[in-house]
């Protein structure tokens, strides 16, 4: 019965630090002529690492990264990003947000960071160029 109960409270806590994002870094060189394409970066660390990044575009959840991972994403026209935490550890973790104008073929790059306090930590997004971000794995 001992087992059992530990097994149950090991589950949840392995499921909740897995990403749905890629380790590999994706290929930027690819361009849609008609749509923006946003990349996406999450920097490694060991303060929050066991928290997942949950990634909104216009509301709508992209995915949920891990530390170390990549997802891209296309809009058409404006758009909004909002980070938060996922999961129960959202609670203890702040969130940040960033707008932008897409237009036909354009590429945005943003880096997923924790910023830590004395008592907390939040995760920032950051808007970076190309080279900046194949070089934050």
């Amino acid at each position: 019965m001992k087992k059992l109960l530990v097994f149950l409270l090991i589950i949840p806590l392995l499921y909740s630090c897995a990403g749905t994002g890629s380790k590999t870094i994706p290929n930027t060189s690819v361009s849609n002529s008609s749509t923006s394409t946003l990349y996406f970066s999450r920097t490694g660390g060991y303060v929050g690492g066991g928290v997942l990044a949950s990634v909104k575009v216009n509301g709508v959840e992209i995915a949920k990264l891990g530390t170390k991972e990549y997802v891209q994403h296309t809009v058409s026209g404006n758009f909004n990003i909002k980070v938060s935490a996922s999961g129960i550890n959202s609670l203890a973790m702040g969130k940040d947000s960033i707008s932008g104008v897409g237009s036909s073929g354009s590429k945005h790059f943003y880096i997923i960071s924790v910023k830590t306090g004395l008592f907390q930590g939040a995760f920032e997004i950051t808007e970076t160029t190309e080279s900046g971000f194949q070089q934050s794995h």
